[in-house]
């Protein structure tokens, strides 16, 4: 199957071992971190961090012509059951109208010491 990636200006210009989204047939794989343009994260601030990784995923998602309501899964990784209420509250902030399905679950660590939360997104891009 073909595929094709997907890079936003956007989002951070940090250099990444891999595609910041790529779309596979009628799919589309996003998976943001919440650090801003010039590479910084909010330190241990879980809400600034999970509306960043989502910002992130809208702009990804902006540049396939989505939004966040065709995204269909999400994985959240947060690395302290202390983040987990502040990140459902951003979250369900912006999947209010229709959640799509989610896995979470809290990990010792992430990509970055200074992030706290991950966001892997599934998005359908095909015609209903």
């Amino acid at each position: 199957m073909p595929r094709r990636t997907i890079s936003s200006n956007k989002i951070h210009k940090v250099d990444l071992p891999f595609a910041q989204a790529t779309i596979a047939g009628d799919f589309m794989f996003v998976c943001c971190m919440g650090m801003d343009r010039a590479g910084k994260f909010a330190l241990g601030n879980a809400r600034a961090q999970t509306q960043q990784a989502i910002d992130n995923i809208k702009a990804l998602l902006a540049e396939a012509g989505a939004t966040l309501e065709d995204v269909v899964k999400c994985t959240v990784y947060v690395t302290d059951r202390a983040y987990w209420q502040p990140m459902n509250d951003v979250y369900f902030a912006n999947f209010d109208k229709s959640p799509p399905h989610r896995v979470s679950c809290i990990v010792s660590g992430l990509g970055s010491p200074d992030g706290i939360v991950e966001i892997d997104a599934t998005a359908y891009l095909g015609k209903d």
